[in-house]
């Protein structure tokens, strides 16, 4: 993974640097090695989120392109396992889905109380 980050931050720098300065190239690669650190940051975090308090298990099937993007995370040491990848690539989805929990929670807050107010009516008509 190493090696991918290098050449893609050279290639940057390669492209940024036609017709700059010293000064400007070097603030160039200074850039890439901060946006890299902070991706890299970023996944860290994630991934310690997606692995705490893992006390749960569940089996799951996958599909083929699923099982490639799994086996990715452990290949490129981003992962240990695919147990790992998996709750990892769950817990991004669960991040980037907050507006749809946040309506489901919402419409079933709203169901559990017309339900309840339904059984105590019929209590009443007793």
């Amino acid at each position: 993974m190493s090696e991918e980050v290098e050449v893609q931050v050279n290639e940057t720098t390669s492209e940024k640097a036609k017709g700059k300065t010293s000064d400007q190239v070097s603030k160039a690669i200074e850039n890439a090695g901060e946006s890299v650190g902070k991706a890299l940051t970023n996944i860290m975090d994630s991934l310690e989120t997606a692995l705490t308090g893992r006390g749960n298990t569940v089996m799951v099937r996958v599909n083929d392109e699923a099982l490639e993007k799994i086996d990715m995370l452990v290949a490129s040491g981003i992962c240990s396992s695919r147990s790992e990848a998996t709750a990892f690539l769950l817990q991004q989805g669960i991040e980037r889905s907050s507006a749809l929990f946040d309506r489901i929670s919402d419409v079933t807050n709203k169901i559990t109380a017309m339900r309840e107010e339904l059984q105590d009516w019929v209590k009443e008509a007793k």
